[in-house]
């Protein structure tokens, strides 16, 4: 009898439909690492997915990792002369975690991020580059501009027909249908309208991109999160790893106060599966599940609509599975959310309506103003800081929001929200009232709710700190995060600032929303599931977004998501190998 029938004929005898030694619910990046991982330390493994597609919330992310200590890293330290070690990096870790700060897991994420992206380019087709993008807070001294991943860009051609059942792109984030990589090739994109050089580099990538998908049928060039889940899953398919689709787990299987394995629902029905190692949760966290968010979150971060670019299948899953078998979820962090200022035009339905503002606002030419006409803080923070700014500006507000105000030039340039720059049309965003479009700043005002004499005086004291380039209220673009998230051909004094005197003007309305949730389940340093007293509920791991975020709810650089999600991905791969005591 060959291994496979007698693992079957076992499988029979325990009440099981199939066995495998781990089983990994979930298909972003941290679920997908966790199976490669495990795979390549010679265990079987099977990875389940309740939505039609693998990918998650990975798939549509940046894509990018922030993983102190990789060895991409030193090539950037010595060209911008910026030295960094790993000491340096945890330092800036615990001061920005706070009260909050988990040493044990913070100590581990340090010492295996570094290992993990060793062993992805080793022994996967993953590979990453290393891009100069400054911390989030540039104003502690042990940020850096060095610690920053991005995935090299590939194609679907790897997949074969798997490619089928690769998570789509967002639509409203592509441009005809392209989607644009790095932010050097975004910032190619927004200048094509005025740079001959930039609109010729535009022309030849959108040509390629026309005639790859009048050729295949769709675009094969994948970037950014769509790169990253291609070649991992190009690596598991290749190791012969199943991933099953539409195949929710509904119930975790416990014998003897330890996990064996869970129950799916899939197209072949209910079935048992048994996991002889453990089960891996990373099913996304909880940023569609509004009864979570409403015990998570701030009362007036949510009102029973989500605003996420997140994975619409991210219900909370994880946590529900976890608590059911003794696990602990915990809000007890400084951020439920992993904060994104978002809009949504009313228009479209679902996720496909949801706009995350990752350049508009930190342009010159913008400003962001609370429900009292107010400005409320620096409008070019990091979006994980703009948020909590957010919420305190409009504190008063039963679900906050806040109006991002642009000129005719700013709006021409940059375009704002899912409106894009001169000379692509606008009509349709202002027929449907997403947009705002006024004469004067009295008219808009008036369109909007707001005080027309507050807006009055904010847009000019805004303007007169603008024209001598200090920001007296906010310090606006006094820092390298700030400077480099500007306009580098801006020729005003401070690249973030310009006044807002070119009516038309414009406004869309902004809400609090996220790209994922930092509350989750309590894990220890391997990743494992902790009951309440500490103790590790045996054969249950958590990772990416249903694990309590390790930084303890503080985002400190760009990847700050995916970085531990594929960390302890790994870890608990590693572990459940028994490769880790």
């Amino acid at each position: 009898m060959n291994m496979q029938a007698t693992r079957q004929n076992a499988a029979s005898q325990q009440g099981f439909d199939k066995t495998c030694d781990l089983l990994v619910v979930g298909s972003g990046g941290g679920a997908l690492t966790a199976a490669v991982t495990a795979k390549r330390a010679g265990l079987d493994v099977i990875v389940t997915e309740k939505m039609p597609y693998f990918g998650g919330t990975t798939a549509t992310s940046g894509g990018m990792l922030w993983i102190p200590g990789n060895h991409h890293s030193p090539a950037l330290q010595d060209r911008l002369d910026e030295p960094d070690s790993l000491d340096v990096a945890r330092r800036y870790i615990i001061e920005e975690a706070g009260n909050y700060a988990d040493i044990d897991r913070i100590d581990a994420y340090i010492k295996y991020g570094p290992e993990m992206i060793d062993f992805l380019e080793r022994e996967s087709h993953v590979r990453f580059f290393g891009q100069e993008y400054p911390d989030y807070n540039m104003d502690h001294r042990d940020a850096r501009r060095t610690r920053s991943l991005s995935p090299v860009e590939y194609s679907t051609k790897h997949l074969g027909k798997n490619a089928l059942k690769l998570k789509p792109e967002l639509k409203q984030l592509l441009f005809l249908g392209f989607a644009v990589g790095s932010s050097v090739e975004m910032k190619q994109f927004f200048k094509a309208g005025r740079s001959p050089k930039a609109f010729a580099g535009v022309a030849v990538k959108m040509a390629r991109h026309l005639l790859d998908t009048a050729i295949h049928g769709a675009p094969r060039r994948v970037v950014r999160g769509r790169a990253l889940i291609t070649r991992l899953a190009q690596t598991l398919f290749e190791l012969e790893v199943p991933i099953l689709l539409s195949s929710p787990v509904v119930e975790l299987i416990v014998e003897d106060g330890v996990v064996r394995g869970a129950v799916i629902e899939g197209p072949e029905g209910r079935r048992r599966i048994g996991a002889r190692k453990g089960v891996v949760l990373g099913s996304g966290g909880f940023p569609w599940d509004n009864k979570r968010r409403a015990e998570a979150y701030p009362a007036n971060a949510q009102d029973g609509t989500p605003r996420s670019v997140a994975n619409p299948g991210n219900t909370g899953d994880g946590a529900r599975l976890a608590e059911s078998v003794g696990g602990v979820f915990s809000a007890e962090i400084s951020n439920a959310g992993a904060w994104m200022p978002t809009s949504v035009r009313p228009d479209v339905q679902g996720p496909d309506a949801v706009w995350p503002h990752l350049v508009d606002r930190l342009k010159p030419g913008f400003i962001c103003v609370s429900p009292s006409a107010r400005r409320f803080g620096n409008e070019s923070a990091a979006y994980s800081a703009f948020v909590p700014m957010m919420l305190e500006g409009a504190k008063d507000v039963p679900m906050a929001f806040a109006w991002l105000i642009g000129d005719k030039q700013a709006v021409d340039r940059w375009g704002i929200g899912r409106v894009r720059p001169k000379p692509m049309p606008r009509k349709s965003f202002i027929k449907s009232g997403y947009l705002i479009e006024a004469k004067s700043i009295e008219d808009l005002a008036r369109k909007t709710g707001l005080d027309a004499t507050q807006l009055r005086a904010t847009v000019e004291r805004f303007n007169t700190d603008a024209r001598v380039g200090l920001d007296t209220e906010f310090r606006r673009g006094s820092n390298a995060y700030d400077a480099y998230q500007g306009d580098d051909d801006h020729t005003g004094p401070n690249l973030c600032l310009a006044p807002l005197e070119q009516a038309p003007y414009y406004a869309i309305k902004m809400y609090p929303g996220e790209i994922g949730t930092f509350a989750g389940i309590r894990t220890d340093r391997y990743a494992r599931v902790v009951d309440e007293a500490g103790q590790p509920v045996q054969g249950l791991y958590a990772v990416g977004n249903d694990q309590l975020n390790v930084f303890g709810g503080a985002y400190p650089g760009a990847g700050a998501t995916l970085g531990p999600g594929l960390t302890f991905g790994y870890v608990a791969g590693r572990h459940a190998a028994g490769l880790l005591d």
